[in-house]
């Protein structure tokens, strides 16, 4: 299917797909042939049972463990320690070990960093700290610089699912569900994407579009506001264009899935099919005030099995090499259970966890040194302090904040010292996180 097809069918279902807002291009600073994935827990995970794992230590009172399984089940690949599952988890029929899945074949691509300090307990503020590198409001995810610096006129330069995706109006997030919705998409005038019958005729079909873009060259011929042309123009353009976006369809599996797993599927089409360079996937269910234990095991199950499923999509589409992938959540989680009896020490009710300005991010692929963990937290899980050279622990360091990560990462991808990097600056040391 053609470009202008693809658009009526976005448009047709409300979804959006627009060309970016910026007149003329940035001056290219990002690898275009470079694919970065922001994977968004969210609701704010809790790294103690996943890549920061901590035992059933007790609170200084001697009442209620940081989790309900015990030191010495914590778990070891490579260099990365990771959690047991909960003694009180009881998994479902569907339910597999994913920890012990992801970290065994993913563990030499992976680069964890534990004891990062978000500042806050707020979701939104988290969000955007954990995915701009600042707190403040009206700066653009990194997901969409990099699209502004790399391919700001691809058609699907930036992919979102959700999270933080602002964009300041640099590219224009390409809002898509997932390739089961695609898959739909790409046929609008069929009933049934695999089926053979029409709405209309083929021929039909071609006048009605026809008929379409007539009437958006008249409407541009007649517009005298510039910036109203202007867009009609991009319009125009975007529906006569050649380039071809059924092969992302022709690229997606035979059997497509839902949820994380399909949007995984979409970015890797997308990327392989040159529309795309940047893309945010998301997946809830992270934000366990209560029934902690089973809701954040099977939220965790779910988030890695999505990671492990895009990773494989993308050596299906051979660019595995080229692609970098960093994970991450709002916040974390308190390192005590909020349904304990202060008097009796039980736990009561369903045991959750509240927001904690502790978490950790975890990057893989292209370009990072796996096997390999950077900075920690104290056995009661506060942030402990860095040298800003060495990464060894010192306690008159630093505490590594997103910031830190995120003026490491402009470097990885080559914004620093560009004009996006100046216009939107994260004013932290810079620190070797990657290198």
């Amino acid at each position: 299917m053609n470009r202008r097809n693809f658009l009526k069918a976005l448009a047709a279902t409300g979804m959006s797909l627009s060309l970016p807002m910026i007149s003329s291009p940035l001056s290219a600073a990002a690898d275009s042939n470079r694919f970065w994935v922001m994977v968004n827990a969210s609701g704010g995970w809790d790294p103690t049972a996943l890549c920061d794992p901590k035992g059933n230590a007790l609170r200084s009172d001697g009442r209620g463990p940081i989790n309900n399984f015990a030191a010495s089940a914590i778990r070891t690949a490579g260099n990365i320690n990771y959690a047991a599952y909960s003694d009180t988890f009881v998994p479902r029929d569907t339910d597999t070990d994913s920890l012990d899945n992801f970290f065994a074949k993913h563990s030499g691509r992976l680069q964890v960093i534990n004891g990062v300090d978000v500042g806050t307990n707020s979701h939104s503020v988290g969000s955007r700290f954990v995915w701009s590198g600042k707190t403040d409001m009206g700066n653009p995810s990194l997901a969409a610089l990099i699209s502004a610096s790399a391919a700001p006129n691809k058609p699907m330069s930036y992919i979102s699912n959700g999270g933080y995706d602002f964009t300041d109006s640099l590219v224009s997030a390409s809002r898509i569900s997932g390739s089961s919705s695609f898959n739909r998409l790409a046929f609008p005038n069929k009933p049934s994407p695999g089926g053979t019958d029409r709405y209309f005729k083929d021929e039909i079909y071609d006048l009605i579009q026809q008929a379409k873009m007539d009437s958006l060259q008249r409407q541009r011929s007649s517009e005298v506001l510039n910036k109203r042309r202007q867009k009609l123009n991009e319009l125009l353009s975007a529906r006569s264009g050649t380039d071809s976006l059924d092969q992302i369809v022709q690229k997606l599996p035979d059997n497509i899935s839902g949820g994380l797993k399909g949007q995984a599927e979409m970015a890797a089409a997308a990327f392989a099919s040159g529309l795309s360079v940047s893309a945010n996937l998301n997946v809830g269910g992270f934000d366990t005030h209560s029934n902690h234990d089973t809701t954040q095991t099977r939220s965790i199950n779910d988030l890695l099995d999505g990671i492990d499923h895009l990773w494989t999509e993308l050596e299906r589409q051979g660019i595995q090499d080229r692609t970098t992938i960093m994970i991450g959540s709002d916040f974390g989680r308190t390192p005590f259970f909020n349904g304990y009896n202060r008097d009796s020490g039980d736990l009561v009710g369903t045991g959750g966890k509240d927001h904690w300005n502790v978490t950790s991010v975890m990057v893989m692929g292209a370009g990072i040194t796996g096997n390999r963990v950077i900075g920690g937290t104290d056995d009661l899980y506060g942030a402990r302090r860095i040298n800003p050279s060495t990464l060894a622990f010192d306690d008159s360091g630093i505490l590594i904040t997103p910031a830190h990560i995120h003026k490491a990462l402009r470097r990885l991808t080559g914004l620093a010292g560009t004009e996006l990097d100046s216009r939107y600056p994260v004013a932290v040391d810079d620190i070797p996180l990657f290198t």
